[in-house]
């Protein structure tokens, strides 16, 4: 039987894509839910298994813009799987013993002697048009004859320890170069000044300077929705800085029980979607967004964390976060950018977010201002956690762990006032992570 591999529907939006990559060869045997190629379309980098086992027909070349049902492959299901070369050398290996002949004494010491013969003669009459690339250079660069050199490699082929034992001889070493006799004293004279020329110009290959390739579809479409960002919001940014020293003791004091109990560590990024899920609720005029002449109040707390990948930035969705423990925080974001880097997400899993997340302080950024995630209407920046000195109510100056955040909003639907209380709100839950669980 013949089956057919078609590309599969993604979302209802989407209706083509590219085949970014074959994971397996034409001819390969491959087994059922074993991914086969990678599809890139414009919203998302995913790899595609097969529903059976056989052998594949790749009839779509790579990096090939396919139609959504299309037929890219076949996989014959009645082959069966190729056996292994260990089991052929074992089966000629049998049979060869099973049916050559025994050889009588006189006839068997002849056939030994011509095979030492020829193989002498191979040794000695090697093929001195069939030298490896760095052999061929060793040869030219020292003017060697390969005939004069013996192989030792198979058939009596050159290798580069051959070349450079060769060359250790006394006879073929290369002899030094004279060494010139001693400058004569320098007279009274003024010595000139030496001149001075410009080094010859050599023609420099473009390809060398310049590489171009096409941009992916995943990259078209980000760049489309941050420039459409810029373009229809009225985007503004507002920063502050939090002081970091309460969360951090409180991963120091938990953090070998936390890892004990729920199997993973406590990050800082679940503070902050629950920092956030607290301000949303405090300013629920962020948790809206604009929708033509309309303006669409959410109730519900989904929030995208931006998660950076070979293909591209990609923004997962935490699914109603304010009912999720700190623990399932942790292991959703876990989760999430896991598949996120094993192209595994699905188009459900980056829909639907209310509020954006992105962490730039793991690349080491110190201050940025993000652009917004449409439809949304707002997007913290979280950066770098640096050592500053900071006046203390007592007016001492201690060196503390400050972040600083930076909160960009759409000042169409938000308010100056509004955007600043929201950060106010994530600065005190962050600082008094005491209250934000206890939800006080």
């Amino acid at each position: 039987m013949i089956a057919e591999i078609k590309v599969p529907e993604v979302g209802e939006s989407i209706t083509e894509g590219v085949i970014t990559e074959w994971l397996k060869k034409d001819g390969d045997f491959v087994k059922q839910d074993e991914e086969i190629f990678e599809l890139e379309t414009d919203k998302i980098t995913m790899n595609v298994a097969t529903e059976h086992t056989g052998v594949l027909s790749i009839k779509v070349e790579a990096d090939s813009e396919v139609q959504v049902g299309q037929v890219v492959a076949t996989i014959d299901t009645e082959a069966s799987a190729p056996v292994s070369s260990d089991d052929n050398a074992d089966s000629k290996e049998t049979e060869s013993k099973e049916t050559d002949p025994p050889l009588s004494a006189p006839a068997g010491m002849e056939q030994v002697k011509e095979k030492l013969n020829s193989s002498e003669t191979a040794s000695e009459e090697h093929d001195t048009g069939d030298l490896s690339p760095a052999v061929r250079r060793m040869v030219d660069e020292y003017k060697l004859d390969p005939a004069k050199i013996t192989g030792t490699g198979k058939g009596g082929r050159l290798t580069k320890e051959d070349v450079i034992k060769h060359m250790e001889q006394p006879s073929v070493a290369p002899k030094p170069e004279k060494t010139p006799p001693p400058a004569p004293p320098v007279t009274e004279k003024k010595a000139e000044a030496p001149k001075v020329t410009a080094p010859p110009k050599t023609p420099r290959d473009p390809a060398e300077r310049q590489t171009r390739k096409k941009m992916s579809q995943l990259r078209q479409r980000v760049a489309e929705r941050l420039v459409m960002a810029q373009q229809e919001a009225a985007m503004l940014t507002t920063f502050n800085e939090v002081d970091m020293s309460r969360v951090m003791e409180l991963r120091n004091q938990y953090k070998e029980m936390y890892d004990k109990r729920y199997g993973i560590k406590l990050g800082f990024m679940s503070f902050f979607v629950k920092a956030a899920v607290e301000a949303l609720k405090t300013v629920p005029e962020v948790n809206a967004m604009i929708d033509g002449d309309d303006i669409v109040q959410n109730h519900f707390y989904d929030i995208g964390i931006a998660v950076s990948t070979d293909k591209g930035l990609v923004v997962p969705v935490i699914r109603d976060a304010d009912k999720l423990s700190f623990a399932e925080v942790e292991q959703a974001i876990a989760d999430l950018a896991k598949r996120a880097r094993e192209r595994k997400l699905t188009l459900d899993d980056l829909q639907g977010g209310v509020y954006t997340i992105s962490n730039g302080g793991i690349f080491g950024s110190m201050l940025s201002t993000p652009i917004l995630n449409p439809p949304q209407s707002a997007i913290l920046g979280l950066h770098a956690i640096k050592k500053r000195p900071v006046v203390m109510p007592d007016e001492s100056i201690v060196a503390r762990p400050i972040m600083y955040l930076a909160m960009s909003y759409d000042h169409r639907i938000v308010d100056g006032r509004e955007s600043v209380t929201f950060l106010k709100r994530i600065v005190e839950c962050i600082e008094n992570p005491e209250r934000m669980m206890l939800g006080i």
